[in-house]
């Protein structure tokens, strides 16, 4: 799996239309200059692109809005705001593991994870392994929508080892970024085009996940109704209302290029086909991740895919907001919550040990090793370079 090298010229780039972008400080027509590539979030956290001039002569191709520079007191505000939000959070978490942990006891867990038939073990194994493999094809369609060429298992290595590890260690811009601009920039890319990557891809995350819970609540709203102690009904009807949003953005999309606003907010559409080929892309890759885990519980549960489906990205959604490393206890209590009718905790929280073991843990293996097997192969680096003194030694 050794690196391409940079080439002479970089590729030509096609005039394309602006990736879903929502900049609150975006004052100005799409055109002006984006913000460079800075942000948080990761499986779909709110990362942001900045842009270079292209050959449509737009500067911030993948930013929507100029905006202006941020004032102290609104660095101020957001960080109390972010500051408040997790406080929070963490707070309702201690309550609700407390609640959970009534009825925790570690011995029922233990004996349920070891109890799991292997034939189900290897079911989920390969769910997650077909998550990973559709979660490449962000990036794959983020660079074809850019113009980009690059060989697949240059474009499967960065992106899997970038999810890989950002689903493990969070702040994704940071931690999934750095491994992308480790693999991509040896192709020749720049951190322009990175970022461009990173906004669309969370962009396809954050179509997929509203298509995807809304679709799961219209289908099966008995357990996100019992979770939230509210009618049915009521929730059926906001999905179908978020459902119908979605939908007059793809007919939007299909009629204007020119960007929608929405009070200080600015959303540039792409066309009605990237559109849906980002929540085909990410509603397969989410409904791959929920059925690895709804295959690893009780069987007494009783819980059917779709009411499952909504309650998993509502854990997603909420451990995303919660900045938490991987979601880690954030995830595990949203599930457990709305799973507490449905069977003994004991053998929920098995099953939870169990994915997060398929889930993060050996993809993070994984994807360590695959990037030490390609740091040893590649011709630069520190690899590299110590090679390189080896032999200057030797002479």
């Amino acid at each position: 799996m050794s690196p391409e090298r940079s080439p002479d010229q970089r590729p030509n780039r096609p005039s394309y239309h602006h990736p879903v972008v929502i900049d609150p400080a975006a004052r100005a027509p799409v055109g002006g200059t984006g913000a460079d590539g800075r942000g948080g979030g990761e499986r779909g956290g709110g990362d942001r692109g900045g842009g270079d001039t292209g050959p449509s002569g737009k500067a911030g191709d993948a930013a929507a809005g100029g905006g202006q520079p941020a004032t102290p007191r609104t660095n101020w505000v957001k960080r109390l705001t972010t500051l408040v939000t997790a406080l929070v959070l963490l707070g309702l978490v201690v309550l609700a593991v407390r609640h959970v942990a009534r009825d925790f006891r570690p011995a029922e867990v233990w004996a349920y994870v070891q109890l799991l038939p292997w034939a189900r073990v290897a079911q989920a194994a390969g769910l997650v392994a077909g998550a990973y493999m559709v979660m490449t094809l962000y990036d794959v369609s983020a660079l074809k929508y850019l113009g980009i060429k690059l060989p697949y298992r240059t474009v499967g290595l960065g992106s899997f080892a970038g999810y890989a590890i950002s689903n493990n260690v969070g702040f994704a811009v940071i931690s999934g970024g750095s491994v992308r601009y480790r693999v991509y920039s040896v192709a020749g890319l720049s951190a322009a085009d990175i970022a461009k990557i990173v906004v669309f891809s969370t962009t396809t995350f954050t179509l997929g996940i509203t298509f995807t819970g809304a679709l799961g609540v219209a289908i099966g709203p008995e357990v996100g109704a019992g979770l939230l102690n509210v009618p049915a009904w009521l929730l059926q009807g906001v999905a179908g209302l978020v459902l119908a949003g979605l939908g007059a953005m793809t007919v939007a999309a299909a009629v204007t290029h020119k960007p929608m606003r929405l009070w200080r907010w600015s959303v540039a559409l792409p066309s009605s086909g990237v559109m849906l080929s980002q929540i085909v892309i990410a509603s397969l890759e989410i409904l791959l991740s929920a059925a690895a885990l709804w295959t690893l519980l009780p069987a007494e549960s009783g819980v059917g895919f779709m009411e499952f489906t909504a309650l998993f990205c509502a854990g997603l959604a909420i451990a995303i907001v919660s900045h938490v490393p991987g979601g880690l206890g954030v995830f595990e209590t949203i599930l457990l919550l709305g799973l507490r009718d449905h069977g003994p905790a004991g053998g929920a929280i098995g099953a939870l040990l169990a994915y997060r073991f398929l889930y993060y843990v050996l993809p993070l293996v994984l994807a360590g090793l695959l990037l030490l097997v390609w740091e040893i192969r590649a011709d630069h680096g520190p690899v590299a370079a110590w090679r390189r003194w080896r032999a200057r030694r030797g002479r």
